[in-house]
């Protein structure tokens, strides 16, 4: 191809102008590749900075991972501290709040009492309670010396004045009256020990305070006893469904609260512990009408044996 061919313009007078223009053809080629090569060099660069960073992000989130899979694998322990604390507060809460039903119990019943005695030493019931009274301590022990007709109209006499009498005495002894307001929530705890496999201790721990069970002969039977002595039925309950009626049971504290613990170890269980040991603790709620009156709903609480420890390990 001639040099007019390949675009270097009219044919050259010599072959020194020939030589020339064919010299800065081939300096626009050169330049052109230059400069291709040169766009091509920065590219590369630039690439290559885009790759060290990317690297080094890559190795920033490496260590990121790690840190965070590091907190995952410390969460299980430090979720238990939250579960332990919280079944401690909880219970502790509790039992506040259920002492605080106990007292305002105790405090209607007084009023209640105070009423009947007030009506008791009316004018017109004075008599009647003080002919009752005296039945009580005087007569009665002395009616199998009196003459056979004596004892008769005595005893009448003193079953006419007992009808009379006989809406107070059921109101004395009715229960205690019904506390108007919401129903207030409080759990029954209970664990198997180990959680996994063949139990070897049951635990339940109450809402109450454990000096309830230091003066327990001498305590009055209050919301609180009462609580106490349907928690205990339904434990004895479930030991003879499940056929561990002998096993020994002992009174302990748990977090500020009365608990009680089955040694299981010596017997086979029969059937599912925690279902049947939630079913009773239900059952002695149904039961009975005192908590429902004083605006309780009791439910039971299946935990981990370790968040009913003192440290929670």
């Amino acid at each position: 191809m001639s040099l007019l061919e390949a675009g270097l313009g009219p044919a050259p007078r010599s072959l020194v102008e020939a030589l020339e223009r064919a010299s800065w053809a081939r300096g626009q080629l050169e330049a052109e590749v230059d400069s291709a090569l040169g766009e091509l060099t920065k590219e590369e660069l630039s690439n290559r900075k885009a790759i060290d960073e990317a690297y080094r992000r890559i190795a920033a989130l490496r260590l990121l991972r790690q840190e965070f899979e590091a907190r995952k694998a410390g969460l299980g322990a430090e979720g238990s501290r939250h579960d332990w604390m919280a079944v401690r507060d909880g219970l502790r809460a509790d039992r506040e709040r259920f002492m605080q039903k106990v007292e305002e119990v105790r405090a209607a019943v007084r009023v209640r009492d105070d009423r009947l005695v007030e009506e008791l030493q009316g004018p017109g019931l004075a008599a009647a309670v003080a002919e009752y009274e005296r039945f009580q301590t005087e007569i009665e022990p002395a009616l199998a010396t009196l003459p056979p007709a004596y004892r008769s109209a005595v005893i009448e006499s003193q079953q006419a004045n007992r009808r009379r009498l006989a809406p107070w005495i059921q109101a004395a002894n009715a229960a205690a009256p019904m506390l108007v307001g919401p129903m207030e929530p409080i759990g029954v705890v209970a664990c198997a020990s180990p959680a996994d496999g063949r139990p070897e201790a049951l635990v339940f721990v109450l809402p109450l305070p454990f000096e309830l069970y230091r003066g327990w002969a001498a305590r009055e039977e209050d919301l609180a006893a009462i609580f106490a002595y349907r928690v205990v039925t339904a434990l004895f309950r479930l030991l003879r469904e499940i056929g561990a009626e002998d096993a020994p049971v002992e009174y302990f504290e748990v977090h500020e609260c009365l608990a009680l613990q089955v040694w299981l170890s010596d017997h086979s269980i029969r059937g599912d512990l925690r279902e049947q040991t939630l079913a009773h603790i239900g059952r002695a709620y149904e039961e009975g009408p005192e908590l429902p009156g004083a605006s309780v709903e009791v439910y039971g609480v299946w935990v981990r044996p370790e968040l009913l420890t003192e440290d929670g390990y």
